[in-house]
């Protein structure tokens, strides 16, 4: 069966080549595009060359993904990076900062725990992932890391609180410092071992604008309650602004990088960029609290538009052809 253009029931049937008879034979779809849509982002470009899809149609499934996910990628890169700054507090014996870092590293961790139940459907099924250890699979590895960094978070408080032995406070530290750092990053590593075009054209790039993304949401929470300090917002803000930056040249590079520019997600990827640029002007200019807000929102802002950005990837068939036909040997010949 090849399209027709002057068929118009929804079957696309040439009738000079293709037997219409049958018991689907008199089935006419009076609006086809309503009884299989097309998202905006998979049409054809006016005016432009064809590409060579398959009809133009989508051939990645788009993550099925509420809000309740890039909330729990900002929550749990936020208490990440709590928990890992907390180890350096405890070490230089700032115990009342430690002990906020602590607090907000056990929140973010159960409000991260929260948002990924709600998104699984039924609790039972968070602790089914953890009645067995796979290493392949990052969902898998991704649930024992939030609760491995729930566990050490929860002993760490408890050490700095109440334990008058620095040994086992440091011990316990050091435990959140290092699933405080999986946790921070995961959630990338997690979103690149997919189809998804942009997810994985950026796969090596994703980490770092994560990890640097938490530390400036961390950066900005503190601003916020008055404890800031000013060379490690400085430093986080100025990372992400540039991990941004890598990362939307790697996915423009492998010529996956239109929803980066175009549509809702490059959008709120533009908006994340410029309310961070602010943010990093407001803690140079001496208005923590100013930063803190503008700060929390690019952070925010900049987890949404990830999720975004790959769920209209998915609906673009170019994004999934043209980068492997690019890839392809010159001397390898093309599919029939």
């Amino acid at each position: 069966m090849i399209p027709s253009p002057t068929t118009r029931d929804g079957r696309n049937l040439d009738r000079r080549i293709a037997d219409d008879r049958g018991e689907g034979a008199t089935i006419e779809i009076d609006t086809p595009d309503a009884a299989w849509p097309i998202q905006p982002e998979a049409r054809p470009e006016p005016g432009g060359t064809p590409a060579e899809t398959y009809y133009d149609l989508p051939v990645v499934k788009a993550p099925p993904w509420k809000w309740y996910i890039p909330a729990y990628f900002y929550a749990g890169g936020l208490a990440g990076a709590a928990g890992t700054l907390a180890a350096a507090a405890e070490l230089a014996r700032q115990r009342r900062l430690a002990y906020r870092l602590h607090c907000i590293a056990l929140l973010g961790e159960a409000a991260g725990a929260a948002c990924l139940i709600a998104d699984l459907g039924k609790p039972a099924r968070f602790h089914y992932m953890l009645r067995v250890f796979r290493p392949t699979s990052p969902m898998n590895l991704g649930t024992w890391i939030l609760s491995a960094a729930g566990a050490s978070g929860a002993l760490a408080l408890l050490a700095s609180r109440h334990d008058r032995s620095r040994h086992w406070v440091v011990i316990a530290s050091a435990a959140s410092a290092i699933t405080g750092l999986l946790l921070a990053t995961y959630t990338a590593v997690l979103i690149g071992n997919t189809a998804i075009p942009i997810w994985d054209a950026t796969r090596r790039r994703l980490p770092w604008f994560f990890a640097a993304s938490s530390a400036t949401s961390l950066a900005s929470l503190l601003e916020l309650v008055g404890a800031g300090r000013r060379s490690y917002s400085i430093l986080g803000k100025a990372a992400e602004l540039a991990a941004g930056h890598a990362v939307a040249r790697a996915a423009v590079a492998a010529g996956v990088g239109r929803p980066l520019r175009e549509g809702r997600s490059g959008r709120m990827w533009r908006g994340a960029v410029w309310i961070g640029v602010a943010s990093l002007a407001a803690t140079l200019l001496g208005r923590p609290r100013l930063a803190g807000v503008l700060g929390t929102a690019a952070s925010v802002l900049a987890r949404f538009a990830v999720v975004e950005a790959g769920k209209a990837s998915a609906a673009d068939p170019r994004a999934t052809f043209e980068p492997q036909r690019r890839g392809r040997p010159p001397d390898r010949p093309r599919p029939a």
